[in-house]
Order: C-alpha cells, then structure tokens, then sequence
C-alpha cells in the first residue's frame, strides 16, 4: 500500500506511537482524522503535522464512549469522503497490582479504553473502509497479549482480547470484504507516556516515581521507530506486527512452551518489574 492521498484515521495521536504514525503518514502526503482524550496534546501533534505541510484535523474524544467515535466517523466521511486507513492505537495502563486488588472503575477505565475502543473504532469505520478499492484496519494490541505478565492482569485481559477480536475479524472479513486487511500490532517497550500516565502506582509519590522509572528502563524503541515498523507491516500486508527487539523471545516462548512459559515470565518479572513497597 502506498500512503500518498490516503485518509488515515488515528486513535491516541496526542503522543507516543500515534503521534509519530501521524507525523509519518503526514510527511508521506496522508491526509488525517486524529482523536485523543487529551486536547493539549492532540492539539500539539496536530500543530506539528500542518508546520510540515500535512492536511489534518483533530478532535478530543474518548475512545470508549461508541457514540462519540461513530460521531467522529461521521465527521471524517464528510470532510474528506473516504476512509483508507484506521489505527485503533489509544491505549492506557494500571500501575503494578495484584488482580484482586485491582478497583471495578479501573477494570471498566481499562476495559473501556483497550479493548471497547478498539471495537468501538472498528464497527464505526469498517463500513467506509469496505467501500474503498484497498484499505486498512490496524489495531494495537501489545507484547502482552502475546504472554501473560504477573501484576498487569487487566492490561493483558484487555490486550490479549484485542488479539482474539482482530484474529477472528480478520478470518471474518476474508470472507465478505476481502479488499480490508486487517493487522494486529504487538509492541514492546515503546517510550512513550504510558506508564506516567497509569492509574493505580501504589506507596508514596517518590515510591511511586522510583517504579514508573523503573518500568521505563524496559522502553527500548522510539515512537519513531515504532511507527516505521508497523507501516511496513501495513504496507507488505503482515497480518501479526510484532514491534521492537523485546518482543521476539517472548512470543517465540509462548508458541514453543505454551504450557511453561508463565513460570519463565514469572521469574523475570520478579527481578524486573518494580515490587510493591
């Protein structure tokens, strides 16, 4: 696929991974629909695509409110007529907790954005992309709905469910709207705001600061790097996009040794994941 005149719509653009797919796809003559519960950083990202000559508008939302991303769908199909390209990328984090602790507003708050987002934008925009000659539905799931991580249970729940979705949507779709490809993207430790920005960090604030910079140290790939990564993907028509060097080992554990490979991960997140304290 080439980018050039396409319309591409993207979730979560206010930074990380979705600023820098904006700015690529921008600098490759996209034209873009961006969304992001945050208005100060959307408007950044938006501000930072026209200085270099991309066509973009924005608009603050919540991803997992349906009827705010079938409004936003409806915008984007009366500014620009089409829709060739959708990346459900919004994606939030709990700090470290066990799974029975975890409160029910955060299951719903995660829940709600990672995996009801990513349905929400698929159902919103999958009709105006079956309408195109050649189109694309790119949903970010994570490392973690590859392999299950001790004390991020509702962050796998929610990731391994955008897996199932997308899989089985995609062997769905083959067969009546085979001109959309559907990719599931798997990142690892991208370096972006994501574990800043988690609810749920317990102990004082300076212990809390100490393990956000703790979990931090495991981002090892740009957002730059990141967004070259999966629009290759996009472009070759990889169905599975794994993201950054972290993520290989992993997912080759949980295919060879899928009844072992949690006590693996279990060691490994002891002496690498911050403890509670």
């Amino acid at each position: 696929m080439v980018f050039s005149g396409k319309v591409a719509v993207i979730s979560g653009a206010g930074s990380g991974i979705g600023r820098a797919l904006a700015l690529s796809l921008g600098a490759q003559g996209a034209r873009l629909a961006l969304n992001d519960v945050r208005a100060d950083r959307l408007e950044e990202t938006a501000s930072q695509v026209a200085r270099q000559g991309g066509e973009v508008f924005g608009r603050m939302l919540d991803v997992s409110d349906r009827e705010a991303v079938f409004g936003f769908a409806d915008e984007v199909q009366r500014r620009y007529g089409a829709v060739h390209l959708v990346f459900n990328n919004a994606g939030v984090a709990l700090g470290r907790q066990r799974a029975d602790q975890v409160s029910t507003e955060d299951w719903a708050w995660i829940l709600g954005v990672n995996l009801h987002g990513v349905i929400h934008g698929s159902q919103a925009f999958l009709p105006l992309l079956a309408k195109q000659q050649e189109a694309a539905l790119i949903n970010v799931s994570s490392l973690f709905g590859l392999v299950g991580v001790p004390y991020q249970v509702p962050y796998c729940t929610s990731k391994f469910a955008v897996r199932g979705f997308t899989e089985a949507l995609r062997s769905e779709v083959m067969d009546w709207c085979p001109q959309v490809r559907i990719h599931s993207v798997h990142p690892g430790g991208i370096k972006t705001n994501i574990a800043r920005d988690a609810r749920g960090w317990v102990g004082s604030e300076a212990q809390q600061q100490r393990d956000v910079a703790r979990f931090e140290k495991l981002f090892v790939t740009d957002p730059d790097q990141a967004a070259a990564i999966i629009l290759r993907g996009v472009s070759r028509g990889k169905n599975r996009i794994l993201v950054g060097s972290d993520t290989r080992l992993p997912d080759w554990l949980a295919r060879l040794f899928p009844s072992t490979y949690a006590s693996w991960i279990a060691r490994w997140a002891r002496r690498k994941v911050p403890s509670k304290s």
